[in-house]
């Protein structure tokens, strides 16, 4: 009997010893559980489209946002980088993020003048520096909801935007120091309002694709053409033009990067913070790096045998005297379409004024 009492006791001992172990193997998992729930967060990626080719200035830049989106996420948000037309051409670039096909894709307004008239408005010659256009862009958009409204209608937002410089003028045989000696050129320009710009001077306007530039430019299809100093390098041109001028206000690129609506909506407040802060921080990059990028630009080109003309405080005012008044066409073809354009263009001027002090 006293044998069989102790029997029953050692597989008392027995059960709830394994029953302790149990809970304590229960309980370490739960913990470890926890412990990693915050490590094993799901990773959110964002697919980016754009036109600009590998190596190219901008390119190496949206590398940039890339590349911060990831550090300041911890590794949490990731961008897949698709440049050069990958995804789907540049005329495609919005119906590609209005889809979902790009999550985020390039959208610059002068190419899709049709579909975003009023951010347009940043071409028009009041502003001098990248630096000056990125920052009236960034402002225009809060200040006036009207201009992000046309990009929600086709189920995408501004999620950074910037601008060039104001372009200048390069000539292969004609040197170019007064607003007379532009009289009768043929150059190339980009189309839309800065066709209007050189009108205004007395300018042939030729419309020749990027691609096509130097050629038109070596078999005199073109004289010269109305580009940023950037683009006058990556093309090449300064083998063929022997003359440019620097702090023309020929027009300026209004550049929008655009992300699908229902994407953003999804996200969180978290990760939203992070493409916010590294659409600022690669702006900052994009127009302090384009700004010196263009001086630096302009003394390699002289080195090269190219003449460079800049333009005086002096000579402003005969410059801008052919410019007088496309502020109020601009205004009255957006008023024609029924849309905001004088709130816009005043909005646009005043910022303009602001930030040239």
């Amino acid at each position: 009997m006293k044998k069989m009492f102790s029997f029953l006791c050692l597989l008392l001992i027995l059960i709830l010893a394994l029953s302790g172990c149990g809970g304590s193997d229960k309980k370490e998992v739960k913990e470890s559980q926890a412990k990693a729930a915050p490590e094993n967060k799901s990773t959110v990626v964002l697919k980016f489209a754009h036109s600009f080719p590998v190596g190219h200035a901008t390119t190496l830049n949206l590398e940039y946002f890339c590349k911060r989106v990831e550090e300041i996420s911890k590794g949490q948000v990731k961008i897949e980088h698709y440049p050069a037309e990958q995804l789907g051409k540049m005329k495609d670039m919005l119906n590609l993020c209005s889809q979902g096909i790009a999550d985020i894709s390039y959208v610059p307004p002068s190419f899709f003048s049709g579909q975003l008239p009023l951010s347009t408005v940043m071409i028009l010659p009041f502003y001098t520096k990248a630096t000056q256009g990125t920052e009236i862009f960034n402002r225009l958009i809060k200040e006036c909801p009207e201009i992000t409204q046309e990009y929600l209608k086709y189920g995408v937002r501004p999620l950074f935007v910037n601008a060039t410089c104001q372009y200048d003028v390069g000539t292969v045989k004609q040197p170019v120091q007064s607003p007379e000696d532009l009289k009768g050129l043929k150059l190339k320009t980009s189309g839309g309002l800065f066709d209007r710009i050189a009108n205004r001077y007395g300018i042939n306007a030729v419309n020749v694709s990027g691609p096509e530039t130097y050629e038109a430019t070596q078999r005199g299809v073109t004289e010269g053409n109305i580009l940023s100093y950037p683009s006058v390098n990556s093309y090449r041109l300064y083998e063929l033009q022997k003359y440019h001028t620097l702090g023309l206000m020929m027009g300026g690129y209004p550049a929008s990067f655009v992300i699908n609506d229902k994407k953003w909506q999804s996200l969180s407040n978290d990760v939203k913070q992070v493409l916010e802060q590294a659409g600022k921080d690669t702006n900052k990059d994009y127009s302090e790096g384009w700004d010196k990028n263009t001086e630096g630009l302009a003394a390699q080109f002289e080195k090269k045998g190219v003449t460079i003309y800049r333009m005086k405080p002096g000579d402003k005012a005969k410059w801008e005297a052919p410019l007088k008044g496309i502020e109020d066409e601009w205004v009255q073809e957006m008023e024609k379409k029924g849309l905001p354009g004088k709130k816009v263009c005043d909005a646009f001027m005043k910022l303009c004024k602001e930030v040239a002090k």
